[in-house]
């Protein structure tokens, strides 16, 4: 498979191919710096950065201010992560009169990494479609239209990379094409786009090619669990479904350490679908979003807060379940992911009957630093904040579905909220970090 490069030499498939560009670039460059030229090129070949630039500056010695030189000395720098420096020498080689597009793209990579998201949008839309393919060229150029705030347009243009990979089914980088299709998918979400059933399915295509080795996996369940903060968007939570159980059936993360993200998904689908239902009260809504604070599979780290609102829940439930059991029933059958989650509950439950798991529920606070009251003072607590939980309703949030608001019933995700995409985590520590 073809490798893509930045850079003046731009593809390579092997180094003896890559030696004969090199010889055909530098055919063309000045004698007084013609060899040195080639070991540049082959020393970012075999990614030896230090010694390219020692040669570049060389170069420069001989010859100031040319514009070969002036933009590699700039891609060497931008790959050890020096943007300032790189951005100084690639804007001079563009001066000096270097037009070709590998300066213009690197230069672009440079202002991006630096959050010159304006700049680089700019630079890029003046060579936009590339002369040749070029691996950063859209997923860079997506990145900063997106930070600009411009989601539909970002998403047409990572949608170009996939555009490419369906008509060629050439792949100069499954990473690359990868986050392309994650970041379309995503913004797709976000703006309820016409196509994204399309896409979701074009991606179900994508992932049958690669090999699903741990690398993948580990990966494809960050994917899932990515696009799982798009489960606001209505429309979303169908396509997003039907990928999760692509996932399942073609047992993609089977004997992975991610296994676990597929039943963290299907929880997350239906937490958004049960905060809008109204069959369930605020109760049970707090009740199962309580019991997903718990730490699941692949997270064993859980605040003392979270198994104190747990405890707690808990404890409401055994009084609340006497007279509610028919919404506990509804919820076993409409909601099973989710139901699982409290089967070990109430297993305890029928065993200790509503008494005994009180008293159960009570000797465990007591273990708590946090607790610092008597038996009989924590228990009459605990009534009177049933109580109020009992009295307490839905409240409206509104979101955001594409360009259109609306007001749906169900809890806004606050800081110290389980994060919707499952993991066990504080919204918070998880995906509220952004």
């Amino acid at each position: 498979m073809a490798e893509q490069r930045e850079g003046t030499i731009t593809v390579r498939s092997d180094l003896h191919d890559y030696m004969e560009q090199i010889d055909q670039y530098t055919a063309q460059l000045p004698l007084v710096i013609r060899e040195q030229m080639r070991q540049a090129l082959y020393r970012e070949y075999e990614s030896d950065y230090e010694a390219q630039e020692s040669l570049c500056r060389e170069m420069l010695e001989k010859l100031p201010g040319n514009p070969d030189v002036l933009s590699m000395l700039g891609r060497c720098l931008l790959s050890q992560g020096r943007f300032p420096e790189a951005q100084q020498y690639l804007e001079e080689a563009l001066d000096a009169g270097d037009s070709d597009q590998n300066t213009v793209i690197s230069l672009a990579q440079a202002y991006h990494a630096q959050q010159q998201y304006k700049k680089a949008a700019a630079l890029l839309e003046k060579i936009d479609p590339p002369e040749s393919y070029h691996p950063f060229f859209y997923t860079v150029y997506g990145d900063c239209v997106e930070n600009l705030g411009q989601k539909e347009r970002a998403r047409e243009i990572f949608r170009k990379e996939i555009t490419r990979w369906e008509e060629t089914r050439e792949v100069s980088s499954v990473d690359i094409l990868d986050g392309c299709f994650v970041r379309a998918l995503y913004l797709g979400a976000l703006t309820a786009a016409v196509g994204l059933t399309v896409d979701i399915g074009v991606y179900k295509r994508f992932l049958t090619t690669v090999e699903m080795d741990a690398k993948m996996q580990k990966k494809l369940a960050q994917n899932i669990s990515y696009l799982s903060t798009a489960l606001p968007v209505r429309t979303f939570r169908i396509p997003f479904r039907s990928l999760v159980k692509e996932v399942e059936e073609q047992g993609y993360l089977l004997n992975s350490e991610q296994y676990y993200i597929i039943e963290n998904a299907y929880r997350s689908v239906e937490s958004y679908e049960y905060h809008e239902d109204n069959a369930v009260s605020a109760m049970m809504e707090s009740f199962l979003s309580a019991e997903s604070r718990v730490a699941t599979a692949g997270d064993e780290e859980q605040d003392v807060n979270d198994k104190l609102t747990a405890l707690s829940y808990e404890w409401y439930m055994t009084r609340y379940i006497e007279n509610h059991g028919e919404e506990l029933l509804y919820v076993a059958e409409k909601y099973p992911h989710t139901y699982v989650r409290v089967v070990t509950y109430l297993d305890q439950l029928q065993m200790l009957g509503p008494e005994g798991m009180r008293n159960a529920i009570l000797d465990k606070l007591e273990t708590f630093d946090e607790i610092k009251v008597p038996r009989d003072a924590l228990e009459a607590g605990m009534e009177e904040a049933y109580q109020k939980a009992l009295r307490r309703k839905k409240e409206p949030v509104y979101l955001t579905e594409g360009s259109v608001t609306y007001k749906r019933s169900g809890k806004k995700i606050l800081p110290n909220d389980p994060c919707p995409c499952g993991s066990g985590k504080k919204y918070k520590k998880c995906h509220g970090r952004k």
